[in-house]
C-alpha cells in the first residue's frame, strides 16, 4: 500500500539530501566531469603517447612493455598506461576511455580537497574551496587529458588527507601512516620523479610540528613507502630480466632529465629572445600562477593573509609553507610546463575560500566602510564580466570573412563566463538594509558561477577535449575514412612528432615501421612525410594530412631514393 503521505515524505527526503554537503559537491563537480563536446581529438604528442603505449600492452597482452611501434620504450613510468589499458579492456578504443583515469583521479582529488579543508579550517571553507578548486581552468583542463598529473595530485592530497586523519585518531597512526606511504610510492609509479617535490614541500610541516604529530617517526609511513615500491621493483626487474640493462639506462635517463633543469641555468641563456623570455627563469611562476589561478589568487592573498595572522589556527606550516616551498622547488629547478604546479592549486583555493567567506562578511557587514570593500569588488566583477561579454558576442556576430573560424568558439566562453560574473553585481547594487546569511551565500557563489559557465562553454565547444580537430576530421573523410578501416596502413619511419602521434593512434590497423617508400608491399598503404623521405611519381598519393601523406604503393614498387 502506498503511504497518503508520500509526497510529504519524498520531500522530507529530498530537503536533508540537498543539505547534505557531499550532495552540494556533487551537483557542482559531475556537470564538469561528465560534460564532454561530441568532437573530442587527443592532445599530442603526449596524450598520443600515452594512449597509444597502453594500447599497445592491451592489444600484445604485454604488462611489462613500453613499446613504441613495437620498440620498447622505458622512458616513463607503467603506472597510467596500466589504468587506460584496463580502460581500454572495460570500454574499449576511444579519447574518453584513455582520459577516464584521469577524470577519475580528478574526481577523487577533488572530494580530498574538501576533506583536507575540513581538518585545517572550520566552518564549511572545505567545501568551498573544492568548489573554488574544481572551476580552475588549468586544472580542469589537466582533468580530461590522458596524462598523469591529475593522477600524481589526488595521490598526494590522498597522502597529505591521511596524515591530518592520524592527528584526528591517534590509535590509528600507523595505518594511516601506511596510506600516506603508499599513496608517494605509487606517485612515483605514475609520474616518476616528479613526486619529489610535494614530497619536499611538507617538510616545513613535518618538521617543524613533529613534536605534535611527530609523523617522521610512525614506521607505517615507512612501511608504506617500501610496501608501494614492490610493484615498481617486480616491474623492474623483469624488465631487465627480458631486456637487459635498456630499461635502466632508458628509465634512468628519464629521472635525470625531468629533475635535471636543477643543474641548468635559472636566467636566460641567450640575448636575443623575445621580451617575455626573460619570465622563463625563476620569475615564471611569478605571473603564470597568477594568471592561471585568477581571479582566486586575489582571495587567496587575503586568506593567506589571514591564516597568518591567526595564531590559534593550527597546521600553518602546511597551509603557506606547502604551497610556498612547492612553487620554490619548481622555480629553481627551472621547470615550466604549468601543468607541474597543479599540487598548489588546491592550497591556493582552500586559501581563496578563506578570503572569499572574508569578502562575504564584509558584504554582510552593517559598517559602511567594510561592505563598501565587498561592493567595490563586486562592481570590478561586473565591469569584468561586462567586458567578457562584449567581447564574446562580437566574436559570435562576427561576419565569418572577418574572423577566424578557431576563434568564434571563444565568443561563448565569454559570453557565459560574462554572464555568470554579473551576478555578484547585480547583488550590490540590490544591496539594502540587512543582509541574510543567504544572501552572503550568494554572493559568494556568484564569483564561482563565471568560472563555472566559462568551463562548460569550453568544454561544450571543445576548446577543451578537441585538441586536433583539423586531423582528425581529414581522417574521417573519403577515401582516407574507407582506407583507414579496411586496409592495413603502414609507417615510414615513425617517430614521436605530434602528426606520428597522432597518426599512430587514429590508424586502426597499423602496419609496420618502413625504413623508406619501397618497403610498402605491392599495392599496400603506407604513411609518410615526403619531407623527410623522397616519393617517386609511380607512388599513388591518397591524400595530404597535415604535411604527411597517405600513399599507394603501385603493384611491383622501384627503389626510391632515401630522404
Amino acid at each position: 500500500m502506498i503511504p497518503k503521505d508520500l509526497h510529504k515524505l519524498m520531500y522530507r527526503g529530498a530537503h536533508r539530501l540537498a543539505q547534505q554537503p557531499w550532495m552540494w559537491l556533487l551537483m557542482w563537480v559531475a556537470p564538469l566531469l561528465a560534460f564532454n563536446s561530441p568532437q573530442q581529438s587527443l592532445m599530442a604528442p603526449t596524450e598520443a603517447l600515452y594512449a597509444q603505449q597502453a594500447w599497445e600492452m592491451l592489444s600484445n597482452n604485454d604488462w611489462l612493455t613500453l613499446s613504441w611501434w613495437g620498440s620498447p620504450q622505458f622512458d616513463r613510468l607503467p603506472g597510467l598506461p596500466w589504468l587506460i589499458a584496463l580502460s581500454y579492456h572495460w570500454f574499449g578504443r576511444s579519447e574518453l576511455a584513455a582520459r577516464l583515469p584521469s577524470m577519475v583521479a580528478a574526481a577523487t582529488a577533488i572530494v580530498l580537497t574538501w576533506q583536507i579543508g575540513r581538518r585545517l579550517v572550520p566552518q564549511t571553507l572545505g567545501l568551498w574551496g573544492a568548489g573554488i578548486f574544481a572551476v580552475m581552468p588549468l586544472w580542469m583542463q589537466a582533468a580530461k587529458l590522458a596524462t598523469p598529473d591529475a593522477l600524481l595530485l589526488s595521490l598526494t592530497l590522498l597522502a597529505i588527507w591521511a596524515l591530518l586523519h592520524s592527528e584526528d585518531h591517534p590509535a590509528q597512526r600507523v595505518c594511516w601512516g601506511l596510506v600516506a606511504g603508499l599513496a608517494f610510492s605509487l606517485g612515483f609509479l605514475a609520474q616518476g620523479a616528479l613526486v619529489v617535490l610535494p614530497m619536499v614541500a611538507l617538510v616545513p610541516y613535518l618538521v617543524r610540528g613533529h613534536r605534535t604529530h611527530r609523523h617522521l617517526s610512525n614506521i607505517g609511513l615507512y612501511y608504506g613507502l617500501a610496501f608501494g615500491a614492490i610493484p615498481i621493483a617486480i616491474w623492474l626487474g623483469r624488465s631487465v630480466a627480458r631486456y637487459g640493462r635498456l630499461p635502466l639506462h632508458q628509465l634512468g635517463d628519464h629521472l635525470v632529465g625531468q629533475l635535471g633543469q636543477a643543474a641548468g641555468p635559472v636566467l636566460p641563456q641567450g640575448v636575443f629572445q623575445a621580451p617575455w623570455a626573460a619570465t622563463s627563469g625563476a620569475t615564471y611562476y611569478v605571473w603564470h600562477l597568477p594568471l592561471a589561478t585568477f581571479p582566486w589568487i586575489g582571495f587567496a592573498l587575503v586568506g593567506a593573509w589571514l591564516v597568518g595572522r591567526e595564531g590559534t589556527l593550527g597546521r600553518r606550516t602546511l597551509w603557506l609553507g606547502y604551497p610556498a616551498v612547492m612553487v620554490l622547488a619548481l622555480s629553481l629547478l627551472n621547470i615550466h610546463t604549468g601543468y607541474d604546479a597543479l599540487p598548489v592549486y588546491p592550497f591556493v583555493a582552500l586559501l581563496a575560500a578563506v578570503g572569499l567567506n572574508h569578502g562575504g562578511r564584509l558584504f554582510r557587514s552593517r559598517a559602511p566602510r567594510r561592505y563598501r570593500v565587498a561592493v567595490g569588488l563586486s562592481w570590478a566583477a561586473g565591469v569584468l564580466g561586462i567586458l567578457l561579454l562584449s567581447a564574446g558576442a562580437a566574436l559570435l556576430i562576427t561576419p565569418g570573412e572577418l574572423i577566424a573560424a578557431a576563434l568564434r568558439p571563444y565568443g561563448w566562453l565569454g559570453v557565459a563566463g560574462g554572464l555568470g560574473l554579473l551576478l555578484p553585481w547585480l547583488m550590490a547594487l540590490n544591496r539594502w538594509g540587512r543582509v541574510s546569511q543567504t544572501q552572503q551565500r550568494l554572493w559568494q557563489w556568484g564569483w564561482l558561477l563565471g568560472p563555472w559557465l566559462g568551463v562548460m562553454a569550453a568544454l561544450a565547444t571543445g576548446i577543451v577535449g578537441d585538441y586536433s580537430p583539423a586531423l582528425k576530421l581529414a581522417l574521417q573523410t573519403p577515401p582516407v575514412a574507407a582506407i583507414l578501416a579496411n586496409n592495413s596502413v603502414h609507417m615510414v619511419r615513425p617517430g614521436r612528432d605530434d602528426i606520428s602521434t597522432l597518426l599512430t593512434f587514429y590508424t586502426p590497423d597499423r602496419g609496420k615501421p618502413l625504413g623508406n617508400w619501397s618497403q610498402t608491399p605491392p599495392e599496400g598503404y603506407a604513411w609518410g612525410n615526403p619531407d623527410e623521405v623522397l616519393l617517386e611519381d609511380n607512388y599513388e598519393v591518397i591524400a595530404t594530412v597535415e604535411g604527411w601523406q597517405l600513399v599507394r604503393s603501385p603493384l611491383v614498387p622501384t627503389a626510391v631514393p632515401r630522404g
